[in-house]
């Protein structure tokens, strides 16, 4: 996802799903995964900025969203950076289901492209 904030600079954020933590006692699985996820976002956001190269008005960061609340977590990004909007550089890799997205398009405060 990238966001345009007022004041001209843009945030690329990368999407890690995470699954809840179990509550079960000694249950790792989830909590490894959920760092796998992380990494795989940070990789995407390095080759990205590696392609963007040296701008200082470009902010990169990653977004843990909990599995199923991705859509919420975008838009309540957005808002809280006072995002102009959200631009998902390439839908169907962004982590979203077909379904997700234009949920999105529709309840974000933020106008969403594609």
């Amino acid at each position: 996802m990238a966001a345009r904030e007022r004041g001209g600079r843009v945030t690329v954020l990368a999407l890690a799903a995470e699954e809840r933590p179990s509550s079960g006692c000694c249950d790792t699985r989830s909590v490894l995964w959920n760092g796998v996820c992380r990494d795989f976002a940070r990789d995407y956001l390095a080759r990205a900025a590696q392609l963007v190269g040296p701008h200082t008005d470009v902010d990169f960061g990653v977004l843990p969203a909990q599995v199923g609340r991705a859509v919420d977590s975008l838009a309540r990004e957005a808002s809280a950076r006072r995002a102009d909007e959200i631009v998902l550089a390439d839908p169907r890799a962004s982590g979203l289901t077909r379904l997700e997205r234009r949920r999105l398009r529709r309840s974000s405060p933020v106008p969403v492209s594609a």
